[in-house]
């Protein structure tokens, strides 16, 4: 299972990014280069491998 967040950034674009094991929202938004000021929206979708 892992974790991944749609977000929703100020200029209308969509990122989807998977967030690793181990490594915080803040890392991952860091390592993509978006800040927080970017952000309009998140959503976080919670996917089994499973499936």
């Amino acid at each position: 299972m892992y974790q991944m967040r749609i977000f929703t950034l100020r200029d209308g674009t969509k990122r989807k990014i998977k967030i690793e094991v181990g490594m915080t929202l803040q890392d991952k938004l860091e390592k993509e280069g978006i800040t927080e000021s970017d952000i309009f929206q998140m959503q976080l979708v919670i996917q089994d491998d499973n499936i």
